[in-house]
Parts: C-alpha cells; structure tokens; sequence
C-alpha cells in the first residue's frame, strides 16, 4: 500500500473540517430558522344546492346577487315566517326580484321546516276566529303570514273558500296542502264549478286570486272591457302585471 505523502494527508485533513464546519453550521440554522408559516386553515365547503331553511348568512352570502345584507334578511325572514316553503317565496324579500330569484333556482332548494314543533290541537283550528298564537301553530304559518291571514279577515271578511286563503302573501299550492290537513273545512275552490271566472268575476272576487290585488283586478276587468271574453290561460299574460308566476300560481284556480 502506497503512503500519503504529508501534502495528501494536509489536503484531506483540511476538505474534512470543511465538511464538519459545513454541516454543524448547517445543523445551527435549521433549528434557529423561525417556524413562520402558519398552521393551514381549515376550509370549509359548502354543498349546493342550499337549503333555504338552514344555511347560514355566510353561506346564503355565497350566492350570486346575494350580499351580507340580503343573506341577514333572508334569515330574519325565515325567522319572522316560520321558514320557506317553496323557492318562490323568496320574492317576499326586500331586494330580491324575479330576475334575481331566477340565477338562484340552480342553486337553492327548500328543505324540510325543522326546529319548530307543529303543536295542533284534536279539534282542526278555525281560521276565521283563532287568534295569532294559535295560527302559528300551522305548519308553514309563522308570524308574518298569521298576521297576514289576520289582516286579510279583518279588510275582506272570513274566509269562505279554498281561493280566499290562497290570495294571502306566502300561501301558494305548493303549501295549501299541509294548512288544509289542520283547519276547518273550507269550501274548495280549486275544483268544478268553485273556479273562478276570469270572464264574469267582480273585482273582489279576482282579488281572492293569490297574486291579484286590486290593481291587477281592475286590469282584468278593463281588458276584459276592451278586448272581449278571454279564452285561454296565455291572454292573461297580456294583462299589465300578470306573468309566467302568477299565471302558474292561477291557473288551477280559474275557469273562462
């Protein structure tokens, strides 16, 4: 075996501290470099379509054309209303429109209404006499609408007919189901000869029609005047006000 001479063990001795200082001050700096990133956070995500009766304000929030403020008063209505009934119902809320409302379809729905026991008694309650409490006790009556079927009988009178029920804000066909399974009988208007006439009805008696106020009332009437006798479903649409929704929401109830 050869023998390093002096100059060979010089050089490797020296390329070996170099290695050894490499890595201690290596080694230092690892452990003195501050750990500045912080922990990821957690992401939360969001499954749509939202359900309108429990998604929360930031996730309402998330929607297109919906703000921190119209996500608080789709909650505050919720509250006020005993929950949605159907998608429509979100035209109740101030700020939002049909336009609106059409972007949302895809992505909302209206689930079950939860966290609100329905507490009938064994008699069916009387619509026309029970007073606010016991109207909220009817599942999809909240606050707001048992004020509005209050309102309605103390401007309109009772109500005699399934059409009269239907004409107060919240109610519609996709609701008046579980409402007649828990109140006196009505008569039912939505069948046979209790139609309505678009053709011979008074005013008042349009008025009964959900979505047809007085307005639009008196603009069946004046058309009916100056254009003669309607014929089908679709010369509505030509009335002033009246569109794809109400007519969808009438069009069971009406007869020419």
């Amino acid at each position: 075996m050869r023998r390093l001479s002096i100059k060979e063990i010089q050089i490797i001795g020296s390329v070996t501290v170099l290695v050894l200082i490499g890595f201690v001050a290596v080694s230092g700096n690892l452990r003195s470099i501050p750990d500045t990133k912080d922990p990821p956070e957690s992401i939360k995500t969001v499954a749509f379509p939202l359900d309108l009766n429990v998604s929360t304000e930031e996730e309402l929030d998330l929607l297109p054309g919906i703000g921190p403020s119209k996500a608080k008063a789709i909650v505050e209505y919720r509250k006020a209303s005993g929950g949605f009934n159907d998608v429509e119902e979100l035209l109740n809320v101030k700020g939002i429109g049909a336009k609106t409302l059409d972007k949302l379809k895809p992505l909302i729905k209206v689930g079950e209404i939860s966290g609100r026991e329905v507490e009938v008694g064994p008699e069916p309650i009387d619509i026309n006499t029970a007073p606010l409490e016991e109207l909220k006790k009817i599942p999809g009556i909240g606050d707001s609408k048992a004020k509005a079927i209050i309102d309605h009988r103390e401007k309109k009178g009772e109500f005699v007919s399934v059409s009269d029920l239907l004409s107060v804000p919240g109610i519609g066909p996709s609701n008046i189901d579980a409402i007649l399974e828990c109140i006196k009988p009505l008569e039912v208007a939505i069948t046979g000869s209790g139609k309505i006439n678009v053709n011979t009805a008074s005013e008042s008696e349009l008025e009964r029609l959900p979505g047809i106020g007085p307005v639009l009332a008196s603009r069946i009437v004046e058309y009916r005047k100056s254009n003669g006798r309607f014929s089908k479903f679709e010369e509505l649409l030509e009335v002033k006000g009246i569109g794809e929704s109400i007519l969808k929401d009438i069009k069971e109830l009406i007869e020419f």
